[in-house]
């Protein structure tokens, strides 16, 4: 980068809809703090993004919104907001604009921008197009001009489109990054980690399951020892099972969790990949309602779903779909990874862990930089 690019006045306009993307935000615009001398930010962001010195339009749950019915139902409230930001921008004239996760909301603001002021425009975390809607590409290219993506198979997806992208890796990866050796020795022998999620829906789908699983697992073996570590306190009354004295209840710690335990029963999402970092093989469990799983279902254009899975490119761990979730399943499919051995998963997780080590924000912001003229 030259110096008169790196001494030149830039004004970013970045939108994060949800906590997660709030995290990845921060370090960005701390990264691009190294790239440019005076740089100012605008949009809407949480916290971490706040502390980089985003003053957020308006706050950042106003917009967060998970599956396909809730985006619905709001539908009026969301459509207002986004012109809300639209009409924000162009007074703002940013140089770029960065979406962060959140495409449904993002890539038509993005498209917005790039036909009203020209901009270069960034979509900061792959849609799921290598999972479901392909045709979603297509879109994606009217509206942005580089993907950045958080893991490598997803590069893949785009290989016959015009959309450029950069494989910059999960901070994630970084956060996590302790030595394996240590790791192994703090588990606690016939240990296994509940973790039913942090949305309600999760939780009231999928938490007695686990528990009857746990339950069945101590008649056969009495020297299990369970623990559950909820994300708030009243995802307890969203538990119907009883939990008895079998299982240990904490709040906001499980990645501690996960690292003290030496399998998990986990619901799809982040978790798995925090139970692969953190050395923990697990069954994945992914549930929905009735409705939705019918919507779905049929866009779906992957194999596996768990994020372990994706990135070994194969059936690495069990994982159970729908109506296969069932006590019986989950304890047949704890007894798939004991039979193959727990040293063989920290052989795998280790080189996944190595190969997400990608530079993270500081990849991500030099793609960005070199977007701007």
């Amino acid at each position: 980068m030259s110096d008169s690019l790196n001494s030149k006045k830039i004004k970013i306009a970045i939108v994060a809809g949800e906590k997660s993307g709030d995290e990845l935000g921060g370090p960005l615009m701390e990264s691009l703090k190294t790239h440019f001398q005076d740089i100012s930010f605008v949009g809407v962001g949480g916290e971490k993004m706040h502390l980089q010195g985003l003053l957020s339009l308006f706050p950042m749950d106003k917009i967060s919104v998970m599956g396909i019915i809730e985006p619905l139902l709001r539908l009026k409230e969301l459509l207002s907001l986004r012109k809300e930001l639209k009409n924000f921008f162009l007074k703002e004239k940013p140089d770029i604009f960065i979406g962060i996760d959140s495409p449904d909301f993002n890539l038509p603001l993005s498209k917005f921008l790039k036909k009203e002021l020209g901009l270069r425009t960034v979509q900061y975390v792959s849609p799921s197009v290598w999972a479901w809607r392909k045709g979603r590409i297509k879109s994606i290219e009217k509206s942005v001009d580089s993907v950045i993506t958080l893991f490598p198979f997803e590069e893949n997806a785009y290989k016959n489109s015009n959309v450029r992208t950069c494989y910059a890796g999960h901070p994630i990866a970084y956060r996590l990054n302790q030595d394996q050796k240590e790791l192994i020795k703090r588990k606690e022998a016939k240990s296994i980690a509940l973790l039913p999620g942090s949305r309600k829906s999760e939780i009231s789908l999928l938490a007695d399951e686990m528990i009857r699983a746990a339950k069945e697992l101590s008649r056969k073996d009495e020297s299990y020892k369970f623990y559950m570590p909820l994300s708030d306190k009243n995802h307890l009354d969203l538990i119907n099972e009883p939990l008895e004295d079998l299982i240990k209840v904490s709040f906001d710690n499980s990645q501690e969790v996960l690292s003290n335990c030496e399998i998990g029963i986990i619901t799809s999402g982040t978790a798995t990949l925090e139970s692969l970092l953190l050395r923990t093989p697990c069954v994945t469990l992914y549930k929905t309602g009735w409705l939705s799983y019918r919507i779905i279902k049929p866009l779906l254009s992957i194999d596996n779903f768990s994020l372990p899975n994706l990135l070994a490119g194969g059936e690495l761990l069990p994982e159970l779909l729908q109506d296969e979730v069932s006590a019986e399943n989950i304890i047949k499919a704890i007894d798939q990874i004991k039979l193959k051995g727990l040293d063989y998963y920290y052989k795998e997780f280790h080189a996944i862990h190595e190969n997400l080590k990608a530079g993270s924000s500081e990849t991500a912001a030099k793609e960005i930089s070199n977007l701007i003229d």
